[in-house]
């Protein structure tokens, strides 16, 4: 696991539940993307040189504690994928000439010889998903925008490309997952046909339609895990902002949420070697982000406890004294719905208000842990809101495009709305608002 309990995120080390963290990297730079190679106690990571960005990836062997540079120590790499066998690893890396993000396959055992797989002759972005069973083949993603990517299959021994989902005239994401057991299809996250980025099988024949599987759940589907066996898998529906976790039978379809989850996000979920736990982080209102194992039952759909292995410091903060935020729907001026997470302060108010608008313009504000807004609540007494305007990801296609272009001033006129939501409530004192944000919810606080 990573963390930050020193001044950069380090490799840390946990046997048990609550266990003592060793620490096994010491780096002044923070290391990220970190990948166990199958079957070993080796694993890949990235890690860039004084903030330059241009991130290098490294093999760190767990017995010897020693890590290798495996990349040039020039291009900006990532994106790191193992094959089943941990023979080989592909990711994506700006070596070719320093611009184009081109995907590289590499012996990290023979590093001198890594070969450029895939050219990314079209200047967007494409990265690396998954090895096929035998490794001659690569799923891969073409990132055009956030509303425009293609799933592509790459033969690794001739070099042929095959586009499998997106690219035609009416733009659609599409988000390759992994090979499907029998290795004549695969699983893909895809927002063809309908509003929300749904999880699907598709074949792999030519000009094959997906098949929607998650249909009768009307939120994105993010997070998607398959197990090493093939015969489960896991996937995140990022509901109204809040993570809620399933499992899924692949050969049946047949999907079963997990309980009892806490207000939070849920991602990073891993299988272990042997299929009977699933590992996951989880980034709660209340607290900081920490690993958790869910016990995983004999059928593709039992499970048992959700066990918490480590617990974040707060930095001397009175962690019982922090508030989770509630949802809340208020009306913006065309009479639509706008979605928002408000924190306030325990006792009688009326409170000031601090709206926060996020980043993007194509993000979402979720309830995450937030040392800030805690901050705010408890030491100003204020209450904080965070609005998702039209414009923001995970309400639909129809909500991220309305406000492009000249309709931008809508998202505006719903702060405004937000402003007369606020003069409605009692315990909130509308003479006293503060507006704040950094990148898009700065140019929102000018507006």
């Amino acid at each position: 696991m990573s963390t930050g309990f020193g001044s950069v995120d380090s490799l840390h080390k946990v046997e048990n539940p609550g266990g003592a963290r060793r620490q096994q990297t010491f780096y002044r730079e923070p290391i990220s993307e970190i990948s166990r190679r199958p079957g070993e106690e080796q694993l890949v990571f990235s890690r860039d040189a004084n903030g330059s960005e241009f991130a290098q990836v490294f093999m760190f062997d767990g017995e010897s504690g020693e890590a290798t540079l495996l990349t040039d120590g020039e291009s900006r790499n990532g994106a790191t994928v193992w094959d089943r066998r941990g023979s080989r690893i592909a990711y994506k890396s700006t070596r070719r000439d320093g611009k184009a993000n081109d995907i590289w396959v590499m012996d990290p055992d023979q590093p001198d010889r890594a070969e450029m797989a895939i050219e990314a002759d079209d200047g967007f972005l494409w990265v690396p998903a998954e090895f096929s069973r035998e490794g001659g083949r690569l799923l891969v993603q073409n990132y055009v925008s956030v509303t425009d990517s293609r799933a592509i299959m790459a033969d690794l021994d001739d070099g042929t490309r095959t586009l499998l989902a997106g690219g035609g005239e009416t733009p659609s994401l599409n988000r390759p997952v992994a090979f499907d057991d029998a290795g004549e299809g695969f699983w893909l996250i895809t927002d063809q046909g309908g509003e929300f980025n749904q999880l699907a099988w598709q074949s792999l024949v030519p000009g094959a339609a997906p098949e929607i599987v998650t249909s009768d759940i009307p939120w994105d589907i993010s997070n998607v895990a398959i197990s090493n066996n093939r015969k489960r898998m896991a996937f995140v529906a990022n509901e109204n902002g809040n993570s809620r976790l399933y499992l899924m039978d692949p050969a049946t379809r047949a999907y079963r949420m997990v309980d009892k989850m806490p207000t939070g996000v849920a991602y990073g979920l891993r299988f272990s070697p042997d299929d009977r736990n699933l590992g996951l982080t989880l980034n709660l209102a209340n607290a900081p982000s920490d690993a958790y194992v869910l016990k995983l039952g004999r059928g593709p759909l039992k499970f048992g406890r959700l066990v918490r292995w480590t617990e974040s410091e707060v930095g001397g903060l009175a962690a019982k004294e922090f508030v989770v935020p509630d949802l809340v729907q208020y009306p913006s001026f065309d009479g639509r719905e706008v979605p928002a997470w408000v924190h306030k302060p325990r006792g009688e108010g009326p409170h000031p208000v601090i709206i926060r608008v996020h980043g993007g313009p194509e993000g979402q504000a979720r309830p995450t842990f937030s040392t800030t807004y805690q901050f705010w609540v408890a030491n100003l007494g204020a209450a904080v809101i965070q609005p998702n305007v039209r414009g923001s990801t995970g309400y639909g296609k129809t909500y991220v495009g309305l406000d492009n272009g000249f309709q931008r001033e809508d998202s505006v006129r719903d702060i405004g709305a937000l402003l007369d939501w606020i003069e409605t409530q009692p315990d909130l004192d509308a003479s006293r608002v503060a507006l704040y944000g950094g990148s898009y919810g700065g140019y929102m606080v000018l507006a």
